[in-house]
């Protein structure tokens, strides 16, 4: 299912790859470099302290060229990422929509809801700068929103050849098979699948599983079923707010998001955590894994994360990593004593964080 570009268009997504590379290298090695060497002495000789949070850093930092510099190309490189794909996909889209047509034998189901209502968090603004959002639809049975996202995360990652799972396979073998070896859930939910890149590692870990992905967008459901099928495994994808869940009580031995919990905000994640604890069989188990909060990171760090909610289109990101998700999920109905928060090393060197409850 993913598209394939031709000479062109891959040259231009190497290019916003390397661009990207730069970027997330040099530039902001130096972008620190200048922090450290310059502003924040100057702040401490004015102030006669360091600064005290993120923000003070972004109004000196603000000031400099090389930190404007840097925010507008971070900007353009999303934006052209996006750019880059878009034009493969529009040329493969009737072929793909085509592939995505369930065949006689389906492994798994695929369910839409045309009346759900989509909130207005996921309407209003295009997240990650995507043009039109997850939720848009341009053709019948459209699936371009789910190859755009696909292969934007393709260009985007410096494993091209990766499945782009490792958030998934981090969760299963970094925590769940250490830490619950015994653990053998009979369902799984994998909230805010999209397209079910990370949903997939639970088919091949626990084989006798039925597992689930949810989403709201449907363009998006119908590529991550396709690519399921494609794949060779059996997942049950349906069009469902997170927030509120048509599955009966108790129904999930094992629930889990990725990166879902800074795409909405922050009424909605406590209403997802509701839900997880509504939704968990005795005996169940809840992980959300997420981005690293920011009470983990030192604050220049911090600053520069943050960059995703001022200048990224991610207007929720920060919200979540400042939330203290211990105190959510008790809220939700989970005790204190069956609650675990922890950073997972991923297998590309990066740490992720995870609220982990038991019922």
């Amino acid at each position: 299912m993913i598209p394939q570009a031709n000479h062109d268009e891959l040259a231009r997504q190497n290019f916003v790859k390397s661009f990207r590379n730069y970027l997330f290298g040099k530039m902001r090695n130096d972008l620190k470099l200048v922090y450290q060497e310059t502003v924040k002495p100057q702040f401490e000789k004015e102030n006669q302290r360091s600064p005290k949070d993120r923000y003070e850093i972004r109004r000196e930092m603000q000031q400099q060229p090389s930190y404007k510099w840097y925010s507008s190309c971070k900007r353009i490189t999303q934006e052209m990422m996006w750019e880059s794909v878009i034009t493969t996909v529009e040329r493969q889209l009737p072929n793909l929509v085509e592939c995505a047509k369930d065949r006689e034998k389906p492994l798994g189901t695929l369910t839409l809801n045309p009346e759900l209502k989509i909130p207005t968090y996921q309407t209003a603004v295009d997240i990650h700068c995507m043009p039109g959002g997850y939720n848009s639809e341009y053709t019948q049975d459209d699936v371009a929103a789910g190859a755009i996202y696909d292969l934007g995360v393709y260009v985007a990652m410096r494993n091209p050849k990766s499945l782009r799972d490792v958030r998934g396979q981090t969760v299963i073998h970094k925590f769940l098979k250490q830490q619950y070896p015994n653990f053998q859930p009979g369902k799984i939910l994998d909230m805010g699948c999209t397209v079910g890149a990370n949903t997939l590692p639970y088919v091949d870990a626990y084989p006798n599983a039925e597992v689930y992905g949810i989403d709201l967008a449907p363009a998006i459901l119908r590529y991550s079923h396709a690519r399921a099928e494609s794949l060779g495994k059996r997942v049950h994808f349906s069009q469902q707010n997170a927030e509120k869940t048509n599955f009966p009580d108790e129904s999930f031995d094992l629930v889990v998001s990725h990166i879902l919990l800074h795409e909405i905000p922050v009424p909605a994640i406590r209403n997802v955590f509701r839900e997880s604890y509504r939704l968990l069989a005795p005996g169940g188990i809840m992980i959300h894994q997420d981005a690293r909060l920011f009470r983990h990171l030192d604050l220049y760090t911090a600053f520069i994360y943050d960059e995703e909610t001022t200048n990224n289109n991610e207007p929720f990101w920060s919200a979540m990593r400042d939330l203290d998700l211990v105190a959510v999920a008790r809220e939700a109905g989970f005790s204190r004593d069956s609650l675990i928060n922890t950073l997972l090393e991923q297998s590309n060197g990066m740490q992720s964080f995870i609220i982990v409850g038991s019922k």
